[in-house]
């Protein structure tokens, strides 16, 4: 790979095509409360846009760790997922069905077809349990994982090594020392999946045994 000697415009502007329309989700964080209620951040999903039809209405079901849950939610103007109610955190109750294990628990949104039950369009993320004493570490990923927050995720399309060196081992070494890792970034959500598996690829890279088990959240 080439090292890019700047940020400079043509590296920037290339990045543009790479911008996805395919939905994404954000992860979930939920937390056990010692009273034994578990609280939890938004359910943040957005569905691609890969029909003219219009979806406002439709209902979003929940899979997790590949299970379906009884817990739907609805689809707005913009495909984003809500709750019946308009808020984007499920109730206590709902929260305790999903019988979470401890850790990383796999998260899937998918669309149920009005006229025909079709089930091609999900997005997928991650819903974390974790403990109230749990220790955590957010990491910034444009400018702290990468070398700027300007072509950060362009530069790694584009074949550029663009990351600082040593981002895996220090993760890693936080990971071991018993803290949850946070990945926090004001990318769009839409470029949720293609992020994920950016941080997967820094793991791998250079013979590395890829990235503990960490949390992604786009504000």
């Amino acid at each position: 790979k080439r090292m890019a000697a700047s940020a400079g415009s043509s590296l920037w502007e290339g990045t543009s095509k790479f911008t996805d329309t395919g939905g994404g989700a954000t992860d979930v964080v939920a937390v056990r409360h010692p009273s034994g209620h578990i609280m939890c951040s938004s359910f943040h999903a957005q569905l691609p846009r890969l029909t003219k039809t219009e979806m406002l209405g439709c209902r979003v079901q929940l899979f997790v760790n590949n299970l379906p849950t009884h817990i739907c939610m609805v689809l707005d103007r913009e495909n984003i997922c809500c709750f019946d109610d308009g808020s984007y955190k499920p109730g206590p109750t709902e929260l305790e069905s999903l019988q979470l294990r401890p850790g990383r628990n796999s998260l899937r949104y998918e669309l149920i077809h009005p006229c025909n039950n079709d089930r091609r369009f999900s997005v997928k993320a991650d819903l974390h349990l974790w403990m109230p004493h749990d220790k955590v570490v957010i990491v910034d990923i444009d400018g702290t994982v990468t070398k700027t927050d300007v072509a950060g995720y362009g530069a790694a399309k584009l074949g550029y090594e663009y990351t600082h060196q040593g981002v895996c081992e220090c993760v890693t070494n936080i990971s071991r020392q018993g803290y949850k890792v946070l990945f926090l970034t004001s990318r769009a959500i839409t470029l949720a999946q293609s992020t994920r598996e950016f941080l997967r690829s820094i793991g791998f890279a250079n013979g590395g045994g890829g990235m503990p088990e960490v949390c992604f959240i786009s504000t």
